[in-house]
């Protein structure tokens, strides 16, 4: 099968099953014409030849012996225009008047219909007038809220929520204490992921605290005793204690970390607890009792 080029006729050999039902666009190697081939376009022939131009065509070819399709198409129009310049329709004064009347009678009638149209939009615009006076503001305010933040975009609602999640999630993180002391089954949440969530000794108090110093075997010791309370409606884990022994102006001289024998109490109940420190510093004026987190 051979298909030719439409703009400088150079045919070419090509097989019929390289160009599918909805065409194939091809490429001239001599002009470098694109040109869509459609099945149709294709032309049995057993020998390879070249197309001949028309002779209107062949005013139109260039020094390479192709056609300008551009200078042709724009004969081929100006031609068409002669054409319907030289048609000249006689009619008669009856046909004219009667046709007159007839464009006069058709101007009439569109004329009613413009104005039926502008009657009919004044009317609809009035009644979207007393629609909006009646709508409820706040819905009204809503609607423009939502089109100034741009919420009709669906790529911009998806952004929002990605920055609703990302301030919630820092919410979540600087608000942690207060999260779970409201909610305390929310501090395994936290404890999977690696937060502290949790006020370290939160809930319990120290009451009835005595100091007694004392010597045993040539060795100052204090003993530090009293009562640790639960002052919540759960059982909760007793933590480590830190003893801290302070001068008279309140500067640490020396501290002890030490794990309580009774490691819970339970809701709303309170347990003993004793610890003697060797060697305390004479200077010592004032004990302080906290709770820390015990180093594992």
């Amino acid at each position: 099968m051979q298909i030719y080029c439409p703009k400088c006729k150079t045919g070419y050999e090509i097989e019929a099953s390289v160009i599918p039902e909805e065409g194939r666009k091809l490429r001239c190697a001599v002009c470098q014409k694109v040109f869509m081939c459609m099945p149709e376009d294709l032309i049995d022939g057993s020998k390879l030849r070249q197309a001949e131009f028309t002779e209107e065509e062949k005013e139109f070819l260039d020094e390479n012996k192709q056609l300008d399709e551009e200078a042709f198409a724009q004969k081929a129009a100006e031609e068409i225009i002669e054409v319907k310049e030289d048609v000249v329709v006689e009619t008669s004064e009856e046909e004219a008047a009667e046709a007159k009347n007839k464009t006069l009678d058709e101007m009439a009638s569109d004329n009613q219909y413009v104005k039926d149209i502008f009657k009919r939009l004044s009317t609809e615009t009035e009644a979207l007038f007393e629609a909006e006076k009646k709508e409820n503001p706040g819905k009204k305010y809503l609607f423009k809220l939502r089109k100034m933040l741009g919420l009709s975009n669906l790529s911009n609602i998806k952004y929002y929520f990605i920055g609703i999640a990302v301030l919630l999630l820092l919410v979540a993180y600087y608000a942690r204490y207060e999260i779970v002391r409201k909610a305390p089954f929310l501090g395994p949440v936290y404890e999977v992921m690696g937060i502290d969530a949790v006020v370290v000794g939160e809930g319990l108090e120290f009451q009835n605290v005595v100091r007694r110093e004392y010597e045993e075997d040539y060795v100052p010791k204090v003993e530090i005793k009293g009562f640790i309370a639960n002052q919540t409606d759960r059982k909760l884990d007793i933590p480590a204690i830190r003893i801290e022994l302070l001068d008279k102006d309140a500067k640490l001289i020396q501290y002890k970390v030490f794990s309580p024998v009774i490691p819970i109490v339970t809701e709303r109940a309170k347990v003993p607890f004793k610890y003697v420190l060797k060697r305390p510093s004479p200077l010592t004026k004032y004990i302080y009792l906290t709770f820390v987190e015990e180093k594992k």
